[in-house]
C-alpha cells in the first residue's frame, strides 16, 4: 500500500536553504513522490479494462436455413474468432436478409451478413464483386480477396458510417435449368427466370435478354423453380441437396457448368461500435479460412449427380465472354457497379490470362 505524506513547499525550502539548486532538487524529490503515484494509477486503470472484458455488440446474423444449418455454424465460428479481437458478439438469427439489412441500417444491430447483392447498399466497391464472369475460377477469387484483405485497400472498405469487415466464399453460382439445351446467355430467351425483389436492376436487364421476369424473395426462389413456377434460377452447388433443386431439374434439366458469378457472403459493421484494429483483423481472419471454405465448396460440387453438369462448349466460350462483359459495362454506366472495382477485377483475370480479348481492348473495365 503506498502511503503520502505532507511535503509543502516552506518543509523543501528549510531542508535545503544551504545548498544551491534549490529549484532542481526540490522538482526532483516531487517527481519522486510522484512516479509511485503515477504507477498505481495506470495499473488501476489497465486493472479496470481487463475487468471490462471483450466489447458487447449484437449481430443480425441471416441464415436461410436456419439455426442449425452451415450458415449458423460459420457464424459462431466467427464469434468465438471475434474474442480475440476484443468483441463479444450477441447473434441474433434471421431467415430474410432483406431484413437483416434494414435491421442494420436502422441500428437493431452492429454487425450483420449479407449477399454481395444487399452489400452493395452499403459499399458499392465490394457489392460489385458478383458481377457476371468477373472471377472465372476459385484461382482468380482467392487473388481478389487477398487483395481485398490487404490493410492498403482499408479505405475502400468503408462508407459513411459502415464498413465491410470480412468476405466468405459461397461458391460459384451457376445457371439451373429445367431444359438442359442451354448452353449459352442466348438460349435464355423465352425462359421464365426468378428476380430477387431487392435487385429492381435486374428486372430490366431480364427483360432485356428476352427472358421474362418473376418477382422472387431469396427465401421462395428455389421453391418456384421446384414448383415449375419458372425455368431458371441460379445458386452455388450448395443448394441443390439443401434446397431439392432435383425436383426442378427433372426430369430434362441440367446446370451450365460455367460460373456466372462467385457469390459470396459480406461482413458489414458500423465501424464506430469496434474496437480499434477489429476489421482489418476480421477481413484477414476469413482470407486464413479460405482454403477450408472452398473446401466445403467443392465438396457440394462434387455430390452433384455427373450427368446434370452441361458443359459448355468451346465455340460457345467467346460468346458468354463478350455477352456477361456487356452485362457488366451496362451495370457500370447505370452506377450499379463500382468501376474501381471492375478494373481491379479486370487486371486480375488479365494477369492470370494474359490472352483474353479483354486485355487489349481499348474499351477495357
Amino acid at each position: 500500500m503506498i502511503r503520502s505524506f505532507p511535503m509543502t513547499p516552506w518543509i523543501l525550502m528549510t531542508y535545503f536553504r544551504d545548498h544551491e539548486g534549490i529549484r532542481m532538487k526540490i522538482t526532483t524529490i516531487k517527481k519522486q513522490l510522484l512516479r509511485p503515484l503515477l504507477a498505481a494509477a495506470l495499473l488501476g486503470q489497465s486493472a479496470l479494462c481487463l475487468a471490462a472484458g471483450p466489447a458487447p455488440i449484437t449481430m443480425c446474423g441471416f441464415m436461410l436455413m436456419g439455426e442449425g444449418g452451415p450458415e449458423h455454424q460459420l457464424l459462431l465460428d466467427y464469434q468465438t474468432a471475434a474474442l480475440q479481437w476484443g468483441v463479444k458478439i450477441e447473434i441474433k438469427s434471421y431467415m430474410n436478409e432483406k431484413i437483416v439489412a434494414e435491421e442494420l441500417k436502422s441500428g437493431v444491430c452492429d454487425i450483420a451478413n449479407m449477399t454481395s447483392m444487399q452489400a452493395r447498399n452499403f459499399n458499392k466497391f465490394t457489392g460489385t464483386l458478383d458481377a457476371p464472369a468477373s472471377m472465372p475460377t476459385y484461382e482468380h477469387l482467392r487473388t481478389v480477396l487477398q487483395t481485398l484483405a490487404k490493410p492498403s485497400a482499408a479505405k475502400y472498405m468503408r462508407d459513411g458510417e459502415f464498413e465491410v469487415v470480412g468476405v466468405q466464399p459461397a461458391g460459384a453460382v451457376y445457371i439451373f435449368s429445367n431444359d438442359k439445351n442451354v448452353r449459352s446467355l442466348s438460349d435464355l430467351a423465352g425462359k421464365r427466370m426468378g428476380v430477387m425483389d431487392s435487385m429492381p436492376e435486374m428486372r430490366q436487364l431480364v427483360v432485356d435478354m428476352g427472358m421474362t421476369p418473376v418477382s422472387s424473395s431469396l427465401t421462395n426462389l428455389f421453391q418456384k423453380f421446384n414448383n415449375k413456377a419458372i425455368d431458371i434460377t441460379g445458386g452455388p452447388a450448395v443448394v441443390y441437396e439443401m434446397m431439392e433443386l432435383h425436383k426442378g431439374l427433372e426430369p430434362d434439366g441440367g446446370i451450365l457448368n460455367e460460373p456466372i458469378l462467385q457469390g459470396n457472403m459480406q461482413f458489414v459493421a458500423r465501424w464506430n461500435k469496434l474496437p480499434e484494429g477489429y476489421a482489418q483483423s476480421s477481413r484477414e481472419h476469413f482470407i486464413r479460412n479460405f482454403d477450408q471454405s472452398l473446401e466445403f465448396i467443392r465438396t457440394a460440387e462434387d455430390n452433384i449427380p455427373k450427368d446434370l453438369w452441361i458443359p459448355l462448349q468451346e465455340d460457345k466460350r467467346a460468346e458468354y465472354n463478350a455477352q456477361t462483359r456487356q452485362l457488366r459495362l451496362a451495370f457500370r454506366d447505370s452506377n450499379i457497379y463500382d468501376a474501381k472495382m471492375l478494373t481491379l477485377l479486370r487486371k486480375i483475370r488479365c494477369k492470370i490470362d494474359g490472352t483474353r480479348a479483354e486485355c487489349t481492348a481499348p474499351d477495357a473495365e
